[in-house]
């Protein structure tokens, strides 16, 4: 349940024949997955720190970690936020766009640390913690595959926060030209580092069949991410299962605590924490009642907000009151405030902390060799699925469909006096498209000209093109800038060869070593 086998097969199937996966039903599935488990999972933490027994004698014997720091993480946003424009060097805007980007940083290395924190989880659980060599391999594969890989993703697809604000002054404009060979490079890193972390875990006496299955599920959903089918594709199976997974440890973690001698409140708490289905309803409960408070912090050019069709009106409201600085302020504070706590409640190298989370590290049940054999096989085929349903989704385009026909193109306005001052430059520009209309909904410069009147010019006539409705949701235009502009034409990045078929032998490789080790031994 924590991998991402199971999901990815279920959001590619909801997205089949949908040329904007975000007009499929995968939308209602993201929703409900959102309003679940979006705010719980970012509060979990926290609850584990002030909320439970376990943790009760480290609030008292590390009050800097678990107290100090939240508090100045907390003052320092609402600081940012609720201070005047002049009263420091940069503007409300300013502010919020650094904070983004640091934001984006954190949650990035935040992901990848999870995942290196659930492989050592299943470690430990197999009687391998203290296995250095295999330690060592989950942090390279978790920071690699989780953490470098994705950022590569991200850049090809201009999803990196504010990317233009700093990404993109970092990349010459061959990054662009280049970007089938970068995505071909990056697929093959990941199944590279793939192989050599299975062969070392299923050589291993005591391999883990968690491990192998988070291993593998890990390694698809990167493989989607590089895949340019769709980035909403990889932000579903990439945050639910962040999500899921964190809520699911969230209430194992304090099964075990010990009662409470005294309060009402802590007993209350007590009968919850021992109880893991208790807990998470609890923070199904209050990520739903939460959601408009916190999706003022998101970030949508079109569409509707998911706290919206839950809260209508109220959520609206929300986000145009004057309350929206202090919302914000708290919108980022419980996000690195999540990212410090997540690295305090589960750093299992302190001996405090394994004691308070020995509902969670406790021995799983050894099972025989036979019974193992019987799960990987299980496992080989939900892994076969999923990697076959990947590939099936991200071919070419569903029958019927096209690409986007522009029907109506004017072209950027090059005025005299630039050709004058000798302004030039190559660009590309991602327009976004409403599949109902047909009219463009949304145009950023995803490699800037250089030059802010001539991308001002760009963006000023791609917003003005029409598609011919269904054909399309988004392309990208490349434009340059001379003394005669080149009429630019859309394009559209062309499909990849079918590398991922390569996990599919590994798969079968490593089950194949698997079972000769097993003959052998016999």
């Amino acid at each position: 349940m924590l991998s991402a086998l199971w999901l990815a097969p279920i959001v590619l199937l909801l997205v089949h024949g949908y040329s904007n996966p975000e007009s499929s039903p995968l939308d209602l599935l993201y929703f409900g997955l959102t309003a679940l488990f979006w705010i719980g999972h970012r509060l979990s933490s926290t609850y584990l720190a002030y909320c439970t027994e376990a943790y009760r004698p480290l609030l008292r014997d590390q009050p800097i970690r678990f107290i100090v720091l939240p508090l100045l993480i907390t003052a320092g946003c609402f600081a940012l936020f609720l201070s005047a424009d002049s009263a420091l060097p940069w503007t409300r805007e300013e502010r919020l766009i650094g904070l983004a980007i640091i934001d984006y940083a954190c949650v990035t290395y935040h992901f990848a640390a999870q995942h290196f924190g659930a492989l050592s989880l299943y470690r430990s659980r197999a009687d391998r913690g203290s296995c250095i060599h295999t330690r060592r391999w989950d942090r390279s594969f978790a920071l690699t595959a989780g953490g470098l890989l994705v950022f590569v993703a991200d850049i090809l697809a201009g999803a990196v926060a504010y990317q233009d604000q700093w990404v993109d002054r970092w990349f010459p404009t061959w990054i662009i030209s280049a970007e089938n060979g970068i995505r071909g490079g990056a697929l093959l890193a990941l199944l590279t580092i793939t192989a050599i972390v299975l062969f070392a875990e299923l050589r291993t006496p005591q391999w883990s069949l968690p491990r192998v299955l988070y291993i593998i599920g890990l390694a698809v959903m990167v493989g989607l991410a590089l895949r340019p089918r769709s980035l909403f594709l990889f932000l579903v199976i990439w945050t639910s299962q962040h999500w899921i997974l964190a809520t699911g440890l969230a209430s194992q973690t304090p099964s075990a605590e010990s009662a409470p001698t005294a309060g009402l409140v802590r007993r209350l708490l007590h009968s919850l924490n021992v109880r893991p289905w208790a807990v998470v309803l609890f923070l199904m409960l209050l990520s739903i009642v939460l959601l408009p408070v916190f999706e003022v912090e998101a970030n949508r050019e079109t569409g509707t907000y998911y706290g919206d069709r839950i809260f209508g009106a109220l959520a609206t409201q929300l986000r145009i009151s004057t309350w929206l600085p202090v919302l914000l302020a708290l919108g980022f504070a419980t996000g690195f405030i999540h990212y410090l706590l997540d690295r305090s409640v589960y750093r299992m190298s302190d001996p405090q902390v394994r004691a308070a989370a020995s509902g969670l590290i406790g021995k799983g049940n050894r099972i025989s060799r036979r019974k193992k054999l019987q799960q990987l096989a299980l496992v080989s085929v939900l892994a076969l699925v999923s990697v076959s349903s990947l590939h099936a989704q991200t071919g070419s385009p569903a029958a019927g469909q096209q690409l986007p026909k522009a029907i109506y193109t004017p072209r950027p306005v090059y005025r005299p006096e630039w050709a004058k001052q000798g302004l030039a430059g190559k660009g590309v520009v991602l327009v976004t498209i409403d599949q109902q209309t047909g009219k463009v909904t949304g145009a950023r410069m995803l490699q800037s000209t250089g030059n802010k009147q001539l991308d001002g010019a760009a963006l000023e006539a791609y917003s003005q093109w029409r598609f011919q409705p269904g054909t399309g949701s988004q392309v990208k235009i490349p434009i340059e800038f001379a003394s005669r502009p080149k009429p630019p034409a859309p394009k559209r990045t062309a499909p990849q060869p079918a590398i991922l078929y390569l996990l599919l032998i590994l798969l079968g490789f490593g089950v194949a070593v698997l079972v000769m080790r097993g003959r052998r031994r016999t």
